[in-house]
């Protein structure tokens, strides 16, 4: 990704962080350290931990991810969610404003707003 391509408003990105093709990022993010940020991938109004993956075309809004933590392919992850350390989500699940605990590897959509997932 150039300088400035798909980035708009309040952006922080980590120097060690790699984000692929046609990103859009912003506004109000901020990416830590040795993220990996796969292609076509959304974010807007959240925080990347380090060592966060997000895979292709992933969407992230009004969320917190931790460290270590994993997004799969088109995954979604917004509502004000919470993710834990060492969390994986795979590929197409939505989590809308649910809290995962660390150490969790989520399957299925959570739709429930405001449930933790311990």
């Amino acid at each position: 990704m150039a300088d400035g391509d798909g980035i708009e408003g309040n952006v922080l990105i980590d120097p060690s962080a790699t984000v692929g093709a046609g990103c859009k990022i912003g506004p109000n993010v901020a990416i830590g350290k040795d993220c990996v940020i796969g292609d076509g991938v959304r974010i807007r109004d959240a925080v990347l931990l380090h060592r966060v993956k997000v895979g292709d075309h992933a969407r992230v809004a009004d969320a917190i991810v931790g460290w270590g933590s994993s997004l799969g392919r088109w995954a979604r992850v917004g509502n004000k969610a919470v993710i834990g350390e060492d969390v994986h989500v795979r590929d197409e699940v939505e989590l809308n404003g649910t809290i995962v605990l660390p150490h969790k590897e989520i399957k299925v959509d959570q739709m429930d707003v405001g449930a933790i997932v311990m």
